[in-house]
């Protein structure tokens, strides 16, 4: 199965290699792209920007601030992050993620988020705008969108009625149809039927926000991109979980 996996990354390597890439996002959407600093490079006192949005240093594991319900069901998954977003009007949010769950955890994903979640490759989080203001939750199953696996990369983020889905973006313009669906290169954010943001998770990052949306749903949709940009690949410490 290694051999299979590094095979299909050795064909896109080429073929990313051979031409200028570019994610076939949707052509409803109506944002700029917003280049991403500090991705990649050393991890410490890490900070992600992007356009007008832009996080405080990143914190990798749990620290002692925070006391959120969350948090606490989610104490042993192996890759947790926590970070301050900043977003427009003066808007900022308390994020905590957290992805590759133990099994002994999923029932408790379950619970939390009120969906089923079967998967061990998943991503997921909590967006806090402070004790006045909204609580958002977030998840997002099979965000590589591994071919090898008979499941969606999809998900949402939500507080109460509000809801943002979050669709995988598997092709690059120009690449043959064979391709889009061996892997993801990023996510858009859609509301209702309105496409309104992405993120392309390719190279140094990049970010689309519609700048239409009011000043929390532009900041929920930049503290999910964020995570996502973070998030380091599956494949780097690949050890699947079985969930039964």
């Amino acid at each position: 199965m290694n051999t299979i996996r590094i095979s299909i990354l050795l064909l896109l390597a080429g073929f990313i290699a051979c031409k200028p890439v570019e994610l076939a996002l949707d052509p409803m959407l109506k944002a700029e792209p917003l280049p991403v600093k500090g991705r990649q490079g050393l991890q410490i006192g890490q900070v992600i920007r992007y356009g007008e949005f832009k996080t405080d240093k990143v914190r990798r594991g749990w620290t002692g601030s925070y006391d959120v319900p969350f948090v606490l069901r989610f104490r042993g998954a192996k890759e947790k992050l926590s970070y301050t977003q900043y977003g427009t009007d003066g808007l900022q949010a308390e994020v905590a993620c957290v992805s590759r769950f133990q099994s002994t955890e999923i029932p408790l994903a379950g619970d939390y988020f009120s969906v089923p979640v079967k998967l061990t490759n998943f991503f997921a989080g909590n967006i806090f705008f402070g004790a006045n203001g909204s609580n958002w939750d977030f998840i997002l199953h099979n965000p590589n969108g591994d071919f090898l696996r008979d499941a969606e990369s999809a998900g949402f983020a939500k507080n109460g009625s509000k809801r943002i889905d979050i669709q995988a973006i598997r092709g690059l313009k120009g690449q043959p149809g064979w391709l889009k669906e061996l892997t993801v290169y990023g996510h858009e954010f859609w509301l209702g039927d309105k496409v309104v943001g992405a993120v392309s998770t390719l190279n140094k990052g990049t970010v689309w926000i519609d700048e239409s949306l009011d000043s929390e749903t532009k900041t929920v949709m930049a503290a999910v991109a964020t995570g996502l940009l973070l998030r380091r690949d599956v494949e780097e410490a690949a050890v699947d979980v079985d969930p039964s």
